[in-house]
């Protein structure tokens, strides 16, 4: 038997009726389509997988400036304190800003993400209630220091400026790891 080519190939006069080759072309069509999704649908756990490595990123950056914003506040009072600056007012506006900040604190740990490159440990999560209970010892010591600030008393601004480093040192202690473990030092 001679060698024929398929007869979808072959010429119109000798081939197969137009309906069967438009069935034909439905068909091949369809199969390309459904090859063409169940490849796009391979991608889609690793795009899913990127976009939650890439969500994960974006929630420890928040929380690090967040963190940071602290960190600036706190590093401030320190300055004005220590070299006695003429910045009548500043302290209690930069102890506001920390107790503020304590109400993002909450919020940006929510959402579990304890690898990376953040300094959070497990048992933010695993701990919970100690969790929430050191922020809210945080903003109490920090709307203590405003208070405190706001006042004449040097001695009663230093006490509180004193209560308030016991407390973030208090949480950096149980919910951050240790700056020989830091991600910085990796």
């Amino acid at each position: 038997m001679p060698n024929r080519a398929p007869s979808f190939i072959r010429s119109r006069s000798h081939g197969p009726s137009a309906a069967r080759r438009a069935g034909f072309v439905r068909i091949a069509g369809a199969a390309l389509v459904v090859a063409g999704l169940a490849s796009i649908a391979s991608l889609v756990p690793n795009a899913a997988q990127a976009q939650s490595a890439a969500g994960e990123q974006a929630v420890i950056e928040y929380r690090q400036l967040v963190m940071g914003a602290v960190g600036s506040n706190m590093g401030a009072i320190g300055g004005i304190l220590k070299n006695q600056l003429a910045l009548p007012g500043a302290i209690a506006i930069h102890a506001q800003q920390m107790a503020d900040s304590a109400k993002l604190m909450g919020p940006a740990f929510k959402q579990k993400v304890s690898a990376g490159k953040t300094d959070a440990k497990p048992e933010i999560w695993s701990d919970w209630a100690k969790f929430e209970k050191a922020i809210a010892d945080y903003e109490k010591a920090a709307s203590g220091l405003a208070a405190a600030a706001r006042g004449s008393d040097p001695a009663a601004t230093g006490a509180a400026v004193k209560a308030l480093g016991e407390s973030c040192g208090g949480c950096h202690e149980s919910f951050r790891k240790p700056k020989e473990q830091s991600y910085k030092n990796r």
